[in-house]
């Protein structure tokens, strides 16, 4: 029998969670032989691995595979869908976790209509708050979902745990995430969407986002997120590039352009905040970049950002 379904779950240094995470995956309305559960220990240095194999030694569906360095979350889960077998993938954060019995419901639709990728609702824990809801609607492509007015593109369709996706669908496109970096999610949504024929959004709240305060994301902005929004723009760009020639919908690529403007001036903006170590560290980063990226800087605001920096 084929696998409906692989959770693909990366971990690093989440002890306080990661039971949590996993009791919630095992408390579902299918049985365990409908699909498995990849935990990718990304080099924890923490008692997380010791955790997930007490579980492993009680599911016969639960793998672990061990990456041999720390690559990051987008690493970490391209890591797991090397190994995943199911029809379909969920990409489960573990520090969060999902509602319970809500995995039938969940194959059931994106089997119907052999999607490319199912969207849900979610919830925000501890305070169990619904953000965006969205009701169920019809069948639509991937560019109708990314630019219906019903969603906000940032809140609502970049977070990668809040799809299935149809493994064949990824592989056929190659699509993946990039690696030991930050803000992963951006560019490879915006590529799922590109690239999906057939998706749908379904109101069914199945997953519980939980507000970490150690996320790195959450921490003070410094030289290190300076690097990764410079990354993600050479990400962006490459991606715009590559649309081009294979004729995906243009409005793709003017919401590129509006994306790598806005990373870049958050970058200054963020730059002008640090103490002077920091900038230091940032100085040439910045520099190298600027020429990369000048078309999506105006003539006056280049030479302004060039003089902050030297």
């Amino acid at each position: 029998m084929d696998l409906r379904l692989s959770i693909i779950i990366p971990f690093y240094n989440v002890e306080q969670y990661i039971a949590r995470c996993l009791d919630s995956v095992y408390s579902q309305d299918i049985p365990e032989s409908e699909y498995e559960v990849i935990c990718v220990d990304d080099c924890s240095p923490d008692n997380s691995v010791s955790i997930v194999e007490e579980y492993a030694s009680k599911h016969a569906n639960l793998t672990i595979v061990r990456n041999k360095e720390n690559r990051k979350l987008g690493g970490a889960r391209n890591a797991g869908l090397e190994v995943a077998c199911g029809n379909y993938i969920w990409f489960i954060d573990s520090d969060d976790f999902i509602e319970s019995n809500v995995l039938r419901e969940l194959c059931t639709e994106a089997e119907k209509e052999n999607l490319d990728v199912l969207h849900f609702n979610y919830d925000v824990y501890p305070v169990r708050v619904s953000l965006h809801q969205i009701n169920s609607f019809e069948l639509m492509t991937g560019a109708e979902m990314f630019f219906d007015k019903r969603f906000i593109w940032y809140h609502d369709l970049i977070t990668a745990w809040r799809k299935l996706y149809r493994r064949s669908f990824l592989i056929e496109n190659h699509i993946a995430f990039a690696e030991h970096i930050m803000w992963e999610d951006d560019d490879y949504s915006i590529v799922v969407f590109a690239k999906a024929k057939i998706v749908r959004h379904t109101d069914l709240h199945a997953y519980f986002y939980c507000t970490n305060p150690d996320s790195i994301t959450r921490t003070n902005y410094n030289s290190t997120h300076i690097f990764y929004w410079i990354q993600l723009c050479d990400r962006l760009k490459h991606i715009k590039e590559s649309f081009k020639e294979e004729g995906v919908d243009e409005r793709f690529q003017g919401l590129i352009d509006r994306l790598i403007k806005f990373h870049i001036y958050n970058t200054f903006s963020v730059f002008k905040t640090l103490p002077e170590t920091e900038k230091k560290k940032s100085r040439r980063l910045i520099s190298k970049a600027l020429p990369r990226l000048r078309s999506h800087i105006s003539k006056k605001n280049y030479y302004s950002f060039l003089f902050r920096i030297i």
